[in-house]
């Protein structure tokens, strides 16, 4: 209903010719033509609110939330759960409050993750309301929007406000930020309720760090490391849904006369008390990446989708396909020792076709093997996944580059390494931009120490390095070596 020609606001208000006719002279000004290719159209939201306000009489065909409301006594008939079928197209599990109306059950629909569709297909998922009102995570000027559909009109979508919900359903509408829609505490609501403390629902989740924590013996770094991270995880939600509910509570206008917060976040965290240094945490999953069962493939996944490698033993990943090797990557393939799978490599088992678990012998790191990576291959291609170290050993003497996919290091001693980096920002070479950069400011530091730590966002002790900078930005051709040597002459050439 954003932008809607004369014949179309006819239809979807379904009025009559003579209506029409009555109602045309004083209508509300068209949106601007610019942005309707000369079309002269309307806002049919605009229009749907002129109409109740002008024609009164005609407003009860318009969209059900739209029409003005009689005054009512709340009905609310508790809250309803849905898990989508495998028939449906909708993306997410919903709640959904159901308000008895003048015009039939009222279901505002929250998800419970991911996105959703206020459609027609959550009339497929909720079968016993007329309207559905979808709790949208994207904010307008009036807070959360809402997108609604009536059953009797299933084609149309359409926006109310949050006022005309809550002049509809009699009373404030409850609104819970997303890390607060436990379906325990959605269920159990009614209004008049004062609010109740919830624990935050977070993506990674806290829940299975805390879990394995339980289990691990006081004073363990990998108990502290799990109730650090998971504390962190979760404080960052309670505090973000604590912020997002004050700041709808400062907006001026209609909705915050319209809504009310059933949950505060709960703060009794018990994580809290466990909080450690970084080192303790980085000792901690050093332990965890070693490990075998599936409580710690969970975790690890909630921690890489924390932080990625920031605090896990090994830095970003890196993948070379087998028929397309350099001598360098071959070099490297050639050394892995073949070892049972620990939770770091069931990371990456769980989404590939797994034909091999190895080990880096020169930096401990794990590395699989997978078959058909990529649908647009030959399915029978392997491909290694491996991660890059953080750093290479203390004391470590640069002696050459080698440019490939990835970046390998040769130190003084002949052995050779994927070069040290993290997950962002990344390594390159041969264009104007972050990775060659990147891949100067490195180099420059092997340079200075062969030990030094990856390239960080972090780092405030980055250097320019015009000289390498300027060289790397050269197409250089892929698994070109280039000497200590030749690598200080560039970064003298500035």
């Amino acid at each position: 209903m954003e932008k809607l020609t004369a014949a179309e606001l006819r239809d979807v208000f379904r009025l009559s010719e003579a209506a029409w006719s009555r109602i045309a002279a004083g209508m509300t000004d068209p949106v601007d033509p610019a942005g309707t290719e000369g079309e002269t159209k309307w806002s049919g939201h605009d229009f749907g609110r002129w109409l109740a306000a002008e024609h009164p009489g005609l407003a009860g065909k318009g969209p059900l939330l739209l029409r003005p409301a009689p005054a009512v006594k709340p009905r609310y008939l508790g809250g309803a759960y849905r898990t989508p079928e495998d028939d449906t197209t909708v993306d997410a599990e919903l709640f959904a409050g159901l308000w008895r109306t003048h015009a039939g059950v009222v279901a505002v629909v929250y998800p419970l993750y991911g996105i959703g569709d206020a459609g027609r297909e959550v009339l497929d998922v909720h079968d016993d309301a007329d309207t559905f009102v979808f709790v949208d995570y994207a904010y307008g000027l009036d807070g959360p929007e809402l997108r609604a559909v009536d059953r009797d009109r299933p084609e149309l979508v359409y926006d109310p406000t949050w006022a005309q919900l809550a002049a509809h359903v009699g009373t404030r509408v409850p609104f819970w930020p997303g890390s607060l829609r436990r379906e325990q505490h959605l269920t159990a609501w009614r209004p008049g309720d004062e609010p109740r403390p919830v624990e935050v629902i977070t993506f990674p989740s806290w829940e299975p760090l805390y879990t394995l924590a339980r289990q691990e013996p006081e004073g363990s770094p990998l108990r502290h490391a799990c109730f650090t991270i998971g504390h962190r995880i979760r404080a960052a939600a309670a505090d973000s849904a604590t912020e997002e509910m004050e700041n709808l509570r400062s907006r001026a206008g209609s909705a915050r006369a319209s809504m009310v917060f059933p949950a505060v976040p709960d703060t009794a965290d018990p994580g809290l008390a466990q909080v450690a240094t970084d080192d303790v945490v980085g000792a901690g999953l050093a332990e965890l990446c070693t490990r075998t069962d599936d409580l710690a493939v969970e975790c690890l996944e909630q921690v890489s989708g924390w932080s990625g490698a920031k605090h896990l033993p090994f830095g970003g990943t890196f993948q070379l396909m087998r028929t397309e090797v350099t001598r360098a990557g071959a070099e490297w393939i050639n050394r892995l020792r073949a070892v049972p799978p620990t939770a770091l490599h069931r990371v990456w088992e769980e989404d590939y076709d797994t034909v091999g678990t190895f080990v880096d012998p020169a930096t401990g790191s794990p590395v699989v093997a997978v078959k058909g990576k990529f649908s647009s291959r030959d399915a029978r291609e392997i491909t290694y996944i491996g991660r890059a170290p953080k750093r290479l050993p203390a004391g470590s003497v640069l002696k050459e580059i080698v440019l490939d996919k990835p970046i390998w290091v040769r130190t003084g001693d002949g052995v050779l390494y994927p070069a040290p980096a993290m997950d962002a920002p990344g390594l390159s070479w041969g264009y104007s931009g972050s990775g060659p950069m990147t891949l100067a400011e490195y180099v420059g530091r092997l340079l200075d120490d062969g030990g030094s730590h990856a390239v960080t966002y972090d780092d405030d002790d980055s250097k320019d390095e015009p000289g390498l900078r300027a060289f790397f930005r050269i197409k250089h051709k892929r698994g070109t070596r280039i000497s200590r040597r030749e690598l200080v002459r560039a970064r003298n050439a500035s």
